[in-house]
């Protein structure tokens, strides 16, 4: 048998076509695994993204969270302001009719009043006057004491009224402003619980994304390890073909040294038959007796 035997020949052919197809399949897990690669990074990033999110929403939390707490004290505020305004109107309405109260009685101002009694009382001393005279000066120095007593508590009033008016006015101007920081903080609790709600969905969008990547890397992985167990498979073929073939050249070398050596032999045999007295060499003694080795 020669080593362009058909057999021989089939077998560098097969083994060629394996090449082959180890070649295309590694060609293709290379690419798959590229794949994987880019995908893997473009998963990571978008990790990292959501990351970044899930931190910023933990950030606007813990500020809304501060934010409702301002809210809180804002309104324990503005409920003290309303009820303080409250007791402060009721108080200045109450002083106000006590004022009207007095005024209805005083006809006169105080500065003619405290003339009228500066009169009574210099005529008390320095007049000469009959026991129902006297009585009459007393009694109308009392009333007029009187009405100046009422006349000045009023006039304590009034005062009262002006510093609780101003007090009204301050408290008024404060529960303004606690209102207006309630609107501004409000506000930016709906202004964060907007970006809460947009972070959420960008979220929800980059985990679908992310489980899509993921997905697809078990694809390509799977197909990967595929490709690789068929690589195995195909190295394993391309072993027993090499082994095939190699000893498909053994068994060729030694059919072929075995012809050569019975050519040899042959020759031996023939020289001795036509020289029966003619001695032999060491190397053609081993041809005849099968001792000769390999080449």
């Amino acid at each position: 048998m020669e080593a362009s035997s058909p057999e021989a020949t089939r077998l560098l052919e097969e083994i060629d076509v394996l090449r082959e197809k180890i070649r295309a399949l590694k060609e293709k897990r290379m690419e798959l695994i590229e794949k994987v690669r880019v995908l893997r990074d473009r998963r990571r990033e978008l990790i990292g993204r959501r990351r970044e999110l899930i931190d910023e929403i933990k950030r606007l939390r813990e500020e809304r969270r501060k934010l409702v707490e301002d809210i809180r004290t804002l309104r324990a505020r503005r409920r003290e302001l309303r009820e303080r305004l409250r007791e402060l109107i009721n108080e200045i309405n109450s002083k106000k009719k006590i004022i009207s109260q007095v005024q209805s009685r005083l006809r006169v101002p105080i500065h003619v009043i405290q003339r009228r009694l500066q009169q009574l009382e210099w005529r008390q001393m320095t007049s000469v006057l009959s026991v129902e005279e006297e009585n009459e000066i007393i009694q109308e120095i009392a009333h007029l004491e009187e009405l100046l007593e009422q006349a000045y508590k009023a006039k304590q009033i009034k005062q009262e009224v002006y510093e609780s008016r101003a007090e009204l006015m301050k408290l008024r101007l404060e529960l303004s402003d606690v209102s207006g920081k309630l609107s501004e903080t409000s506000q930016k609790i709906s202004s964060i619980d907007g970006k809460l709600s947009e972070l959420s969905k960008n979220i929800d969008e980059l985990t679908k994304k992310i489980g899509s990547l993921s997905e697809e890397i078990q694809q390509y992985s799977q197909e990967i390890d595929k490709l690789t167990n068929e690589l195995q498979e195909l190295y394993s073929q391309l072993r027993e073909k090499r082994q095939q073939y190699s000893k498909l050249i053994e068994e060729q070398q030694r059919r072929i040294t075995e012809r050569i050596l019975a050519e040899k032999k042959r020759k031996v045999e023939e020289k001795i038959a036509k020289s029966k007295t003619r001695r032999l060499s060491l190397e053609e003694l081993k041809l005849l007796y099968g001792e000769i080795e390999e080449e």
